[in-house]
């Protein structure tokens, strides 16, 4: 009789749940999802000769809903410089190369944009690469 009953539970159960399937994940609300980011983009940047620590600030336009991280190359990919997390109307601390420049033009240069959600995990969005000229002086 037990055993009858555990069977007819079962099969309660089974004709309860069926056709039913597991939530779907949560996703981000729209507002938390930038629908466009703005991306500066410039025909080249002016640096001092012989420093490694430069006056240039780089901006996070106001109207972005994401944080900047942004990285200046040569054309040889070697890394000149990174920002930190860059909030929505602020720019950059003033950069600081991790090498100083002898003067001259070095075409080809890369400022890449990795952006990130304003969430707690600052989640990863879409990036950008603009190409560029540095003018050494």
């Amino acid at each position: 009789m037990v055993f009858l009953l555990a069977v007819l539970a079962l099969l309660a159960a089974l004709f309860f749940l069926r056709g039913r399937t597991a939530p779907e994940p949560s996703t981000p609300a729209e507002e938390d999802t930038p629908a466009q980011i703005a991306i500066p983009g410039y025909e080249g940047l002016t640096l001092q000769a012989g420093a490694k620590k430069q006056s240039l600030r780089l901006p996070n336009p106001a109207e972005n809903h994401c944080y900047f991280q942004i990285s200046l190359y040569l054309a040889d990919d070697t890394l000149l410089w990174q920002s930190d997390l860059i909030k929505p109307g602020k720019t950059s601390a003033p950069i600081t190369l991790s090498r100083p420049l002898d003067p001259g033009t070095y075409p080809g240069a890369t400022l890449r944009y990795a952006c990130f959600r304003l969430d707690r995990e600052k989640t990863p969005l879409n990036g950008a690469e603009t190409k560029l000229t540095l003018w050494v002086q």
